[in-house]
């Protein structure tokens, strides 16, 4: 049987790699591994939001319906994973990293292992797994500064280096930090110690040490290059903010659309980024999703350059596990999976981070696939993160519950099937309720609908606008298009702005 290696980041979008077309981005394991397999370019997740992406590729349901539809509620437990059914076929599962299906500050009276309250409990002592469908797990909890404080990495720190954690934090950065910016430093713990480092060492163990005689279902989930902008050395040095292009950005394209977007300006006295992982007081809207109007021509571009820094540092630990793969003579009997759950603004639109707003730079995210009956190349077809456990039970050869997705294992081998000719996507409100939003996207078209405000819309022509900048929602002229858009849209998928589980953490 076929071993599968599932490589994850977090807002990562999907022209960030060589492979992808970024003349910048220095990737060149991503980059060998996509000249062996299948190159997915319009590859989506239904959600801009970490968790609700996390738990649709995992289990071939819409957020709607597996019930983490926002950040700070937790995935039932009797929701069928990939990692269930791949354990129920014989697969040993292990994981490594961040999984991001608990919410980080659930209380202690939950027991989630995936919250930090979890670590000062005394049955966290030797704990391991079981967890969602994993026989074992190594788990890493948050990104940057947050990553310190609970989960296996966090105790691996402690017991290994025990200053090293307050070398994440941008006091003691390797240089002063913006003052535009307080997201943005070179974090001076040293590359060894990082997460990351830590990540590709624990999968490269668990791969050295698989029993062969027996397949194999390996996560192995990183969660950079997600923000704060904050990669060690020499990652945060490798690309000179000169050379960053520029954004992507139409000067007032942000005066046609919905008018929370232009809103999200960061001067509204809240916490800091930082601040708020500390100290979270009342919820805010997800993502963090700012206008760059306060911020400098060079603070930008630094931002983008650590970014860079972040997924150049990935892809290197990336060919530490192909190379492991390769010395044990596995890399021919494994399926070997990249991709993220969501992408990144960075500057695009006058926007930094993420939000409600349905962007293709938040929608449109790498998947590469290589393995065994998968040719090269690139595959232009619409494929979803709802889709991939359905493809994978197809490709696999086995039983069991696709979920909403629908197979494109017919891909992996020929590139000329067709798939479906339009996708979804759905962003549930934590705070604000008329910012819940659908969408719909043909080969043509983008349609947004925000049921809970009416006066709200998005309509892009994405042959003739495919950066998406000029909004043709209250555009006359093009009204037949987008109500005609709008019937297939409530018919497909009506509104659930309510759906979800419990919230029971801010995050």
């Amino acid at each position: 049987m076929t071993n599968v290696v599932l490589i994850m980041t977090d807002q990562q979008r999907a022209d960030s790699l060589g492979c992808t077309g970024n003349p910048i981005a220095r990737t060149p394991n991503v980059d060998v591994l996509a000249e062996r397999g299948a190159v997915f370019t319009n590859h989506y997740t239904p959600h801009q939001i970490c968790s609700p992406s996390r738990a649709t590729l995992f289990s071939g349901l819409l957020a709607r319906n597996h019930g983490l539809t926002r950040n700070g509620v937790a995935l039932s437990e009797e929701i069928p994973l990939i990692s269930h059914e791949l354990k129920a076929a014989g697969y040993r599962t292990h994981g490594v990293g961040k999984f991001h299906f608990q919410p980080i500050l659930a209380g202690a009276e939950h027991k989630m292992p995936d919250s930090n309250a979890f670590w000062e409990l005394p049955e966290s002592a030797g704990w391991n797994g079981p967890f969602y469908g994993f026989d074992t797990v190594d788990i890493l909890i948050g990104e940057s500064v947050s990553a310190t404080e609970g989960g296996h990495y966090a105790n691996w720190l402690r017991k290994t280096a025990p200053e090293a954690a307050e070398l994440f934090l941008p006091e003691n950065a390797l240089a002063p930090v913006p003052e535009d910016c307080d997201e943005i430093w070179k974090s001076a713990v040293p590359e060894e110690l990082h997460y990351n480092s830590w990540i590709a060492d624990q999968a490269c163990d668990f791969i050295a040490a698989a029993d062969t005689s027996n397949p194999f279902f390996l996560l192995v989930s990183f969660p950079d290059p997600h923000h704060p902008f904050s990669p060690p050395a020499p990652w945060c040095d490798m690309y000179d903010p000169a050379d960053m292009p520029a954004p992507d950005a139409q000067v007032n394209e942000l005066a046609l659309m919905p008018s929370y977007i232009s809103e999200s300006d960061g001067a509204d006295g809240s916490k800091s980024y930082v601040d708020f992982l500390r100290d979270p007081g009342p919820p805010r809207e997800q993502g963090f999703m700012q206008t760059t109007h306060s911020l400098s021509d060079a603070s930008l571009r630094q931002a983008m350059a650590h970014t860079y820094g972040m997924v150049s540092m990935i892809d290197s630990r990336v060919g530490q596990i192909l190379k492991v793969l390769d010395d044990r003579g596995l890399t021919e009997d494994t399926l070997i999976i990249f991709t993220s759950d969501h992408g990144e603004l960075l500057g695009d639109h006058n926007l930094i981070r993420k939000g409600p707003a349905p962007y293709r730079q938040l929608l449109n995210i790498p998947l590469i696939m290589a393995g065994p009956n998968v040719t090269q190349g690139q595959r232009p077809q619409f494929t979803s993160h709802v889709d991939l456990k359905a493809t994978l039970l197809e490709y696999l050869g086995l039983a069991g519950e696709a979920g909403d997705g629908t197979s494109f294992a017919n891909l992996l081998p020929d590139e000329l099937h067709e798939t479906q000719d339009h996708l979804i996507a759905e962003y549930h409100a934590r705070t604000r309720p008329e910012t819940y939003n659908q969408t719909l996207i043909t080969g043509k078209w983008r349609l947004t609908l925000y049921a809970n405000n009416p006066s709200w819309g998005e309509l892009f022509d994405r042959s003739a606008d495919p950066g998406e900048h000029f909004n043709l929602y209250h555009n006359p002229e093009f009204g037949p298009i987008r109500d005609e858009l709008a019937r297939q849209l409530l018919d497909l998928f009506p509104p659930a702005p309510d759906a979800g589980g419990p919230s029971i953490a801010t995050y």
